[in-house]
């Protein structure tokens, strides 16, 4: 069938498209500073204009500025209807050119890189203006990767990716570099067991990411480690509530029985409890996190020297 949809709403070229979680939106970032939401659900309406132009024209662009008051509640209007309408509806101009976009926050927050450096985030179904904003980046942020909910990886024009946490903002560090050269775009490997990124030094450079999902493994662990302390303590309460329903001398008995293999227990355990710590000290050591991994800007600077 060819092209079944079409959309020609921006007056420059477009940066970055992504989805949201169930399909129903598509989200594409400008260099005319908007950002554009298009409804997919309108593509399958029967009787719907299947190509959408609107004039090379800016509309909001005004030269003589002397437009009346009152056509401006007219306009937000029209801007409004238009979701309805044409199945499209785009933010307020950012005065800034977005060149890269992704889903955080189990699709609640969309973060946009920007020309001047700074991480610009939308709420979902608010897309008119944005909700926050993180400045960091010394240059553009062309390319974005979501790790997980709440940390992506940038790539930036002055030759860096960085891993980046949001909401709480925080920069963890820098995975690795293209020595000054713009970082065009950023992806996964199968597994998710390295990253790729592409620049303007003509290489395509992988890196170790095994690391980014350490923190994951240990969630996973730790909840299994509260499922096994449960299942424990549910036994325990099961030999206890059968101890005290056999009542009489037997039961007594068998108090007596448990006191005296607990005090022996306590013995045993307190000739342990020097090796118990040593072995701590030695095997019990914990996965360094990702903010101890990273190297931050000025060790990636040296470390080409």
């Amino acid at each position: 069938q060819g092209c079944v949809q079409q959309w020609k709403i921006n007056h420059d070229y477009i940066t970055d498209f992504t989805s949201n979680h169930d399909g129903t939106a598509l989200l594409a970032t400008c260099a005319d500073g908007k950002l554009s939401v298009f409804d997919m659900r309108y593509v399958k309406q029967k009787g719907g204009t299947k190509s959408i132009v609107l004039p090379d024209v800016d509309p909001n662009w005004d030269p003589t500025q002397n437009q009346p008051q009152q056509q401006q509640p007219q306009q937000q209007q029209k801007k409004k209807s238009t979701w309805d309408t044409h199945g499209y509806t785009q933010s307020e101009n950012q005065e800034d050119e977005l060149l890269s976009c992704t889903f955080i926050k189990k699709s609640s927050k969309l973060v946009c890189g920007t020309q001047e450096g700074i991480l610009s985030l939308f709420s979902n179904d608010i897309w008119c203006d944005v909700s926050d904003r993180y400045p960091g980046h010394p240059q553009s942020i062309d390319a974005i990767l979501k790790i997980d909910e709440d940390t992506v990886l940038t790539g930036s024009s002055d030759g860096l990716v960085r891993a980046v946490q949001l909401l709480p903002n925080s920069l963890l560090g820098v995975l690795g570099g293209h020595d000054g050269f713009p970082v065009e775009a950023l992806g996964w490997s199968a597994g998710r067991k390295m990253v790729g990124s592409v620049s303007h030094d003509e290489y395509i450079r992988l890196w170790d990411a095994s690391f980014l999902n350490d923190d994951d493994d240990d969630e996973s662990e730790d909840d299994e480690g509260k499922n096994d302390a449960h299942e424990c303590n549910t036994s325990n309460k099961t030999v206890v509530s059968a101890a005290v329903k056999g009542g009489g001398e037997d039961s007594e008995d068998d108090w007596e029985d448990m006191d005296e293999d607990e005090d022996m227990e306590d013995e045993d355990g307190s000739d342990d409890d020097d090796d118990s710590d040593s072995d701590d000290s030695d095997d019990g050591k914990k996965p360094k996190k990702r903010e101890n991994i990273f190297k931050t800007s000025n060790e990636e600077f040296f470390s080409d020297l």
